[in-house]
């Protein structure tokens, strides 16, 4: 009998083997969403350093074959093992997944917070500053019973201390059931969204627009925690986007889609907003060409918000910061801008060291 479990065994590795070996390297995961380690390529010197080996197995880990179907099996076997977690993603009630929030890195949240709160000066512009609260605050009550999180109050409480800061947290618990989140992804819905901006809009003096009636559906959508999570079995999402008149984008002088509806069709569906993130790029509006400029310092929450904000400007200068690094003061001068919105999801500002270089 041992003998054959042996036989068994090397049988087993050498058929698996030789499946790898038949199966051509993938560059892109689209159940996980990323790009995949590709063969390294070998030197004495990589070897010596241990670069080599260390990238050798990330590359057989990530070109396993059949590896979709073993990230699969293995969700199957922790959730019939009855885990409420995988890789940072917990397995919430209303067939949601929600990210867990680690606390932040020692004094991250105040030199941020001191960073925006210098921005006013900085620019010599009215600062406007919200934070968009993460699902995992948004749905606490959804989440595994005693699931650890960091405490995102103590940043919004912080954050109120500020000059400009308004609330949007207890819009989007109120609108929770819209729903406000996917439940496969960590993004706003459009009604999310949409909810956030008649708080934005208030707070800047206009009175809110009603929602567009031409809304356009797009299916099948698992965001990024349903890749993370590794899960399966859940019901898709659905992203719906509006077709506002007289907007264009325009990035590095060129004019792209407002939807760029090649994504539609792929993964990555939430980046059908904008195209994805730019490190600068600007909303025109031609239906209010003597509007007031926005500069609008944002991460990817803001992609799906803007088509209701920007009805309300002849421009807005959205920057990311996570890909932009010169002073926001000098970009303000140089644009004619009028005031600032600074908007971000509580975890990207936790996490954004880059606030503090731009803020200047």
């Amino acid at each position: 009998m041992p003998l054959v479990i042996t036989v068994i065994f090397c049988v087993f590795l050498l058929a698996g083997l030789v499946w790898n070996l038949l199966t051509p390297d993938r560059e892109f995961s689209p159940m996980e969403n990323r790009m995949l380690e590709q063969r390294p390529v070998f030197s004495w010197q990589a070897l010596f350093d241990g670069s080599y080996t260390s990238d050798a197995e990330t590359w057989l880990t990530d070109q396993f074959a059949g590896r979709d179907w073993w990230v699969g099996l293995k969700y199957y076997c922790e959730r019939a093992l009855l885990k409420t977690e995988n890789n940072g993603i917990y397995f919430a009630d209303g067939d949601r997944l929600i990210e867990r929030f680690d606390a932040p890195a020692d004094g991250r949240m105040e030199q941020n917070l001191a960073a925006v709160a210098g921005l006013s000066g900085a620019t010599g512009l009215p600062v406007h500053f919200s934070l968009i609260p993460s699902a995992a605050w948004v749905y606490r009550e959804d989440l595994p019973a005693n699931a650890p999180n960091w405490d995102q109050q103590l940043l919004l409480d912080a954050a109120s201390d500020i000059d400009g800061y308004f609330d949007l947290s207890h819009t989007l618990y109120d609108v929770r059931g819209l729903p406000a989140f996917y439940r496969t992804d960590h993004h706003w819905t459009s009604a999310g969204a949409y909810a956030a901006y008649e708080i934005i809009a208030e707070e800047m003096g206009f009175d809110p627009l009603p929602l567009p009636e031409d809304g356009v559906t797009v299916p099948d959508f698992y965001g990024t925690l349903y890749s993370q999570a590794g899960a399966r079995g859940y019901a898709p999402d659905e992203i719906v986007y509006y077709n506002v008149e007289g907007l264009s984008l325009w990035v590095d002088g060129e004019e792209k889609p407002l939807y760029d509806l090649s994504y539609a069709d792929q993964k990555d569906k939430y980046s059908l907003f904008l195209g994805g993130n730019y490190p600068v790029c600007t909303i025109r509006n031609s239906e209010n060409p003597d509007g007031e400029r926005l500069l609008l310092v944002k991460d990817s929450f803001s992609n799906s918000l803007v088509p209701f904000l920007a009805r309300h400007f002849s421009e807005i200068h959205l920057i990311d910061p996570r890909y932009y690094m010169l002073p926001m003061s000098e970009y303000a001068q140089q644009n004619g801008i009028d005031r600032v919105l600074v908007l971000y999801q509580t975890k990207n500002f936790l996490q954004d060291a880059s606030i503090v270089v731009a803020a200047r």
